[in-house]
């Protein structure tokens, strides 16, 4: 008989009724039986070629979804008939259309049964999503669930006619996809595409008739609930690399309702004595015949289901009787799924998906049903479809059927307590189907007298109605501790030393997350980053970035997409914002009033991605939110496409920008950073220049180079070629200060011909000084310091014409570390005090200047101070040095208090003030690694070892400064560490007695000294020391000689004393002899 025909409403083509889908165009064909014939009209424009129409439950869901192109980790299942050509190449044009529709709506069905979305229609076959648009966090389950159902289903009706039933190639790949909606109305679908999509393409292509094959990303996500084998790696057309393949056992599997005991553990139990504790009491109270229930409470990978495994596995040791089930999501929208599943645990009922092994199982179920159970028969035969339900079955309302499901669970609940006390487990209730939480919060109540434990688990925002029963407990399963984190991340990992540092940095991410750990390591192990096998890995190579798995993007977009669309938005542009995330801000970002604001972050809060510190304060007063876990933002900034990102950065910048105090310089770093995302160069640029200073001013060089960097990206996107050069030359002085600290010598040179570059070509006068007086700094540095005193001295004079008051300030200092350098201390001390009288205001701001490495007032008293005790008045240094360190007191600035250190340090040693030279020092070097400070760090191990040499512990010194020349830790400050270095080893070799050595290298440090006059002397006063210990007395002699006409022109009373007494007491004893 021929079936019922309609016409499709698009292209008018004769349908079967049954038929969900147009065989000819795809079309939905959802009501159109119900539905006189249309007049078909052309759509507003033509689909994408492929492309199905969203069908109504599917437009409902993309309804609900926020409908921007995003990023999502999804599962992508591609199936296709085998052979359909060979198939049908003896039934006429009407027959095979029915056929092929009835195969088409088959796939359909399985993919809609779990939850998925159809993508593309490819004739013979389907694309489905899962994980999208909603997120799932078992979008992998779900896609191999539908795979199974697909392959396990037969055509009937048409076996008669000499066509067999279909045979279908699956395949399925799991990760990310860009995904959105594309065109609108009729032809509106839903798109996706990445690489993600291609490779599932190829396995489809690539599996064996009737077999799934599945990537080793979906494979990882499902080995805990569908049976595979491996295939091993395989070459897949258009990857370079070949990737790992496995099948699913189609004919198998034990179905994801298997137990827990099939899951796979990699390390002990960590961490979860108090919740042992707990469930043991429990124990106790059933076996003295009270019923209880205990509700483990916990975020998703808390460690819940791990738990129950190790405390169910005990119990099944003890002889005591456990039944274990478990709530699905995929099933969620099934009516009594969980309690089906939960009969068929209790009755003993393989869960199985092949068809001969399931109905052999029903019928031994069935064949053997204790007649004091006949009444319950009807209520599990339907639920779990062991046989057809019975017309007396049938006339029951829903409300009659329920209560009947209830009383047959109640019944076999009581069967399995005649064996003795009885623990019953339903994880993750909280996913359970409507009806089946109904009849579970029915029952509860029913059991209450008798010897039954009853476990469940679920997550913070789960709403129960037993909450307030007697018998009813909850257990909240918290993060882990760090040291239990660290436990753990060791006996993931093993001792190897290469994976010390790996272990803090996954326990810092995985913030008491035991499941965190556990796929990031997993993910470490995928890129190559790990070697070995569990309990012993070994690093391969560095560290780098650490991406979020993609089993953890699932749980946390599951729970994200979860939320309405304005929340969902909120949430995002709090992922850009970053912390601290406030109503004002977020009000600014997404156009709304204050209230509005708070009433989406609250939303947020309440679903487990915020937290704030004080949830107690009151929704009209301000507070700051936080997510709850920092791998939460990162999934949420991981879903938005690079436009939505330039735009939400911009949307945070202009609102950080509006706020009270955006002028100040703890705003600047991320005013930068969001005017940078958000391609507004010019901001981003200025803010870049506060940043900078900000940085330097906390001896952050390191960032403030990296600053220096994306300034220098951003000003060339600036509208004008003179705004470019104004900015640019703007961040190149201040960069000068970092890398000045750093002692990147060389980048100083290029940067400030660069600048002096843009200066004349803008004509600016400011910027000529500047230009001198950073050009002067760095030739000092280099060790040229006559040329620099001139540029100096052509940085005071144009500062004077430009009346800039800092620049004169800094062009006087400079004068002065030159007069330094060179040994003439009149000059340096007159200069010193000309800035003390004249630069007062300047000198009073008690913080990083642009373009300094070091606060003002402390680089001026640790020049004003070595000045002092080197023209013989120790008593002044050490004063100026004291308000130096008074002035500290208040600000924290490494790099400053260093360089008075090795002043106040130097003055100890030449007043033989040892021990306290020698503690101060270490400190000193401790700190330059500790801030990485390398200009420094060669000085400072110089005047280390110099008060070691001294204070009996030379062979200590020569150690140390041995290694430090071997290190090069003197390459960055140049000679002026070099000489203070090879003086201090000159004195230790000699005090150990190896004088050659000490003559060799006491002579390189005079010969290394060049201009540095007054360096030089004291190290020709040492090397005359070393050759009167020689018995060398004329060289010595020569020595002591030069020594004292060089302290003498240059003012150097303490050296000139010393050299004075030796040249007379060489004499005496010539006189003598």
């Amino acid at each position: 008989m021929c079936p019922a025909m309609t016409l499709c409403p698009v292209c008018s083509a004769r349908v079967a009724r049954k038929h969900k889908y147009c065989p000819q165009c795809s079309a939905s064909l959802n009501g159109a039986a119900d539905r006189p014939s249309p007049s078909p009209l052309p759509p507003p424009s033509g689909p994408a070629r492929g492309a199905p129409p969203v069908r109504r439950q599917h437009r409902a869901k993309l309804q609900t979804a926020q409908m921007l192109t995003e990023n999502k980790q999804v599962s992508v299942l591609f199936v296709d008939l085998c052979n359909s050509t060979s198939l049908l190449q003896h039934v006429d044009p009407e027959e095979a259309r029915d056929y092929l529709g009835k195969a088409l709506d088959h796939l359909v069905d399985a993919v809609e049964t779990f939850g998925g979305t159809i993508s593309q229609l490819l004739g013979d076959g389907l694309v489905a999503l899962f994980g999208a648009p909603l997120a799932q966090e078992d979008h992998a389950l779900r896609a191999c669930m539908a795979a199974l159902k697909m392959q396990r289903a037969t055509l009937p009706g048409h076996e008669a006619r000499g066509i067999a039933s279909p045979t279908f190639r699956i395949g399925v790949n799991s990760g990310e996809v860009l995904v959105g909606i594309v065109g609108q109305y009729q032809w509106s679908h839903y798109g996706a595409d990445g690489k993600t999509i291609h490779i599932a393409s190829r396995l489809e292509k690539m599996a064996p008739p009737g077999g799934i094959l599945i990537s080793a990303s979906t494979q990882r996500l499902v080995a805990r609930q569908i049976d595979t084998r491996p295939v091993g790696a395989r070459a897949v057309r258009g990857l370079t690399e070949r990737i790992e393949l496995h099948e699913i056992m189609v004919e198998t599997e034990s179905s994801a309702a298997a137990p827990l005991t099939r899951k796979q553990r990699w390390a002990p139990l960590v961490g979860r004595e108090d919740s042992l504790q707990v469930l043991e009491a429990a124990v106790g109270t059933s076996r003295k015949g009270t019923m209880c229930m205990i509700g483990l409470r916990g975020d998703a990978g808390i460690g819940k289901s791990r738990l129950i495994a190790d405390w169910t596995g005990v119990l099944l040791s003890q002889g005591l009787d456990v039944c274990i089930t478990q709530a699905w999501g995929y099933a969620s929208t099934r009516a009594y799924s969980t309690a089906a599943d939960l009969i068929a645990s209790m009755v003993g009922l393989p869960r199985t998906g092949v068809t001969e092994a399931k109905q052999m199982a029903m019928q031994a179920l069935v064949s053997k049903w204790p007649a004091d159970g006949a009444e319950h028969l009807a209520a599990v035969s339907d639920l779990l479809g062991l046989a057809a339900p019975t017309k007396a079955w049938l006339a029951l309302n829903p409300a009659q059927r329920r209560r009947r499901i209830g009383e047959a669970l109640l019944w076999l609940v009581r069967r399995r307590l005649q064996a003795g006390p009885f623990v019953l487990v339903l994880e993750d209730v909280f996913l359970a189907d409507r009806e089946s939480h109904r009849m579970f919060e029915a029952l509860l109540p029913k059991l209450q007298g008798l010897p039954v434990l009853i476990c469940v688990s679920y997550r913070p925002n789960f709403e129960h109605q037993w909450k307030q029963a007697a018998w009813f407990a909850e257990h909240v399963v918290g993060p882990l501790r760090d040291s239990e984190m660290l436990a753990l991340a060791r006996a993931l990992l093993g001792d190897d030393p290469s994976v010390h540092g790996v272990r803090s940095e996954l326990v810092r991410r995985a913030d008491g997350n035991p499941f965190f750990l556990e796929q990031l390591v997993i993910t470490l192990i995928d890129d190559g980053s790990l070697e070995g096998i569990p309990g012993a890995y070994r690093l391969q190579k560095p560290l780098g970035e650490l991406r979020v798995p993609g089993s953890i993007a699932a749980v946390i977009s599951a729970r994200v997409d979860r939320l309405p669309d304005a929340a969902k938005s909120a949430l995002e542009a709090a992922s850009v914002l970053g912390d601290p995330i406030t109503r004002e801000l977020i009000a600014a970002m997404q156009g709304v009033d204050l209230a509005r604001a708070e009433e989406l972050l609250v939303l947020c809060l309440s679903s487990g991605l915020l937290t704030t510190p004080d949830q107690e304060r009151s929704s009209l007063e301000s507070r700051a939110f936080a997510f709850r876990h920092a791998l939460v933002r990162d999934v949420v900034l991981g879903t938005l496409t690079r436009g939505r990102l330039k735009a939400l950065h911009r949307l945070a910048f202009l609102a950080l920008h509006s706020q009270p105090g955006a002028g100040d310089a703890d705003a600047a770093p991320a005013l930068a950073h969001h005017a940078f995302k958000g391609e507004e160069w010019e901001h981003a640029a200025r803010f870049a220049v506060k940043s900078m200073a900000r940085a330097i001013s906390r001896s952050a060089n390191q960032e403030a180079l990296q600053l220096f960097e994306m300034g220098i990206e951003a000003s060339r996107h600036a509208d004008s070629e003179s705004a470019a050069q104004a900015l640019e030359l703007a961040l190149r002085l201040e960069a000068i200060g970092a890398m000045m600290a750093l002692g990147h010598i060389d980048e100083i040179f290029k940067n400030m011909e660069r600048a002096e570059t843009i200066a004349a070509q803008l004509n600016d006068q400011r910027a000529r000084a500047s230009v001198s007086n950073q050009t002067a700094v760095f030739l000092w540095m280099r060790g040229r310091f006559s040329q620099s005193l001139q540029h100096a001295s052509r940085g005071l004079d144009a500062a004077r014409l430009a009346q800039r008051r800092h620049m004169m300030m800094g062009a006087h200092q400079t004068r002065l570390m030159n007069f330094h350098a060179l040994g003439r201390y009149s000059e340096a001390a007159a200069e010193g005090r000309v800035l003390l009288a004249d630069h007062g205001p300047e000198l009073a701001e008690h913080y990083v200047q642009p373009g300094w490495a070091a606060i003002p007032i402390i680089n001026l008293y640790s020049f004003h101070a070595s000045t002092l005790w080197r023209l013989g008045d120790y008593e002044a240094g050490e004063e100026v040095c004291a308000l130096a360190y008074e002035i500290l007191s208040k600000v924290n600035h490494p790099y400053s208090r260093l360089l008075i250190d090795l002043v106040q340090g130097q003055i100890w040693i030449e007043k033989e003030e040892l021990d306290k030279a020698e503690a101060l020092m270490r400190e000193a070097v401790q700190q330059c690694m500790t801030h990485n400070v390398p200009t420094m760090l060669g000085v400072s191990t110089g005047a280390l070892g110099s008060a070691l040499a001294r204070n009996g512990k030379a062979s200590e010194a020569a150690s140390l400064l041995e290694k430090g020349f071997a290190d090069r830790i003197c390459d960055a400050a140049g000679p002026y560490a070099q000489i203070f270095m090879r003086v201090g080893l000159g004195v230790a070799y000699r005090n150990l007695g190896r004088l050659e050595d000490a003559i060799r290298v006491g002579r390189r440090a005079v010969d290394q000294a060049g201009e540095e006059y007054g360096h030089r002397t004291e190290a020709l006063f040492e090397l005359a020391e070393t050759l009167r210990c020689a018995g060398n007395a004329s060289d010595a002699e020569d020595c002591f000689i030069e020594t004292y006409e060089a302290a003498r022109r240059l003012g150097m009373p303490y050296y000139q004393r010393r050299a004075a007494a030796a040249v007379a007491h060489r004499r005496d004893d010539r006189h003598r002899a």
